[in-house]
């Protein structure tokens, strides 16, 4: 790594240009509360004046009108807003969790589930927009508009608001008893809903294998069952969450009810008894609300705490100058296991690094890569420890992203080649019949260059290192020493760059290289640091 590791945070709400919507979102629903607060004293003149023999007054509907087309406009904009801002900060976060990926030791990501890994990026976002987009505009907006509609019944009548008072504050007791243990509800769902996203992920692209093994009917009773619990549960959470959304309206029944009989009982003026029933519809609009902004805040707590758990993770950008040479290469007290690796290897030579199975081949070639950090001895590149030069490493994996074959064979090569220049490669390479196949360059190519043959996939790793011209490049394929022409291949590897190259394979390679690491020559010890890596 080529930087200390640092801590990394969620992002912040206020920021990115958030501040507007953050401050016109609660503004809009105080707006839309005091145009149905309008809307109210307007009924009431408008039941007053039927209470007299009379009709409404044409200004008084143009208000009600008015005041309702309002409401409408503002509830449009307000949810346009809230979408946009919760999937503002959704866009912070997945920068934010992608960048700290980026970063992290190469064994590290390995070592977790890629179901895991992207249910931050599908399920853990969607409650992140959820809670940013329109959970705290929600909350703040009640934090107004419920005092203000407490008042409004107050000024229109204090004894119907004295009336209707129990009953809510009643509905608001249980809506709290009920609240409770709704966010371990969602995180024993959130656990069952990754556990079957892990598991369907790590099948899907051997269901074909599976089958031949004669497990599609385990698997699928396996699915069945996963998914009975699932449901469950999730049947659980909901009803919990809409009778957390019954309280309210039971609440305003009942208050409703009790405002009916004491306007009866005491005389009140049927146009402040309707008010005051349009004034409670205002009053339970944010309380209903409650129960959904409290689903939401619970899912993004537990979306919050894993999310957490990765970017506590050590993480470090790595920072690549080119060097436009060949690099030599120094290893002191570089811990592999209990070994510890000292070596020099001069500026363009050709070196193999070899030894017995696990002795820790492939992990000396991802820390010199810069793919992982030791976490003491030195390596040093020219004599400096950072920045690292242009490093290429070629595994057995192939590092390509859907797309055209032009891009797989130039991604990350900035200034990109010209079309002839990436030709004259890919022929040189052999990659003649897959552009032929694929109707030359602008033919797709699948991800991880799943649509090749894995003799084509390799073809494709080194055209991309032959055209990249780093100073450095790690050769750590099997694939290329089961190939038949690799003796070509590295020959054409070696006329087109101008490199320091290390390979990562058997003895039988140490024909004509420089440099030769044998694991198996350095003595084994005890590792007087417990963080030494693995072999």
């Amino acid at each position: 790594m080529s930087g200390e590791p640092t801590q990394a945070h969620l992002p912040k709400l206020l920021e990115r240009g958030r501040i507007g919507d953050a401050v016109l979102i609660p503004a809009l629903g105080v707006a839309q509360a005091l145009a149905l607060g309008v809307g109210a004293f307007a009924t009431r003149d408008a039941f007053t004046a039927l209470h007299g023999n009379g009709s409404p007054t044409l200004a008084n509907l143009a208000v009600l009108v008015g005041a309702g087309l309002t409401a409408a406009g503002i509830e449009v904009l307000s949810r346009q807003r809230s979408e946009a801002l919760g999937q503002s900060y959704a866009l912070s976060l997945r920068h934010v969790l992608y960048d700290h990926l980026a970063g992290m030791d190469r064994r590290e990501v390995a070592a977790r589930r890629v179901g895991s890994l992207s249910l931050r990026f599908v399920g853990d976002l969607s409650a992140a927009r959820g809670w940013f987009g329109r959970g705290v505009s929600r909350i703040l907006t009640a934090l107004v508009v419920l005092p203000a509609a407490a008042l409004v019944l107050y000024l229109l009548n204090p004894l119907l608001a004295a009336v209707a008072t129990p009953p809510i504050l009643l509905s608001l007791l249980g809506m709290l008893a009920l609240a409770i243990g709704l966010q371990d509800r969602h995180r024993s769902l959130r656990g069952q809903r990754a556990s079957i996203s892990i598991a369907m992920m790590e099948r899907i692209a051997i269901a074909p294998d599976l089958d031949l093994l004669d497990r599609t009917d385990r698997e699928l009773a396996a699915l069945d069952d996963d998914g009975a619990v699932l449901r469950r549960n999730a049947v659980a959470r909901i009803s919990r969450v809409g009778l957390l959304r019954m309280l309210p309206q039971a609440g305003a029944a009942v208050a409703g009810a009790a405002m009916l009989w004491v306007s009866g009982r005491a005389g009140v003026a049927p146009g402040e008894t309707a008010a005051g029933l349009a004034v409670l519809g205002i009053l339970i609009i944010p309380l209903r609300e409650f129960a959904e902004v409290w689903d939401q805040y619970c899912a993004w707590r537990v979306a919050r705490e894993k999310a957490l758990e990765l970017l506590a993770r050590p993480s470090a950008r790595r920072h690549v100058v080119p060097q436009g040479h060949p690099v030599g290469l120094r290893l002191v007290g570089l811990p592999l296991g209990p070994r510890r690796i000292d070596a020099e290897i001069p500026p363009g030579a050709l070196a193999l690094i070899t030894g017995p199975p696990g002795s820790g081949k492939s992990l000396l070639g991802q820390l010199i890569a810069g793919l992982d950090h030791a976490p003491h001895g030195t390596l040093l590149y020219d004599g400096q420890a950072a920045p690292l030069p242009r490093i290429l490493h070629v595994g057995d994996r192939s590092i390509a992203i859907q797309g055209s074959l032009r891009r797989t064979l130039t991604l990350g090569i900035e200034p990109r080649p010209g079309r002839r220049d990436i030709e004259r490669a890919a022929r040189t390479f052999g990659l003649a019949p897959l552009m032929t196949r694929l109707d030359g360059l602008l033919g797709r190519v699948g991800e991880a260059a799943r649509t090749a043959s894995d003799s084509e996939a390799l073809r494709l790793d080194l055209t991309r290192a032959a055209l990249s011209r780093p100073d450095v490049m790690v050769i750590d394929a099997v694939r290329l020493w089961s190939d038949p022409e690799q003796a070509a291949l590295l020959g054409h590897l070696r006329r087109l760059t101008d490199c320091t190259m290390l390979l990562i394979g058997p003895p039988a390679a140490a024909i004509a290289c420089d440099v030769i690491i044998d694991l198996a020559e350095y003595p084994v010890a005890p590792s007087p640091d417990a963080r030494a890596l693995p072999s």
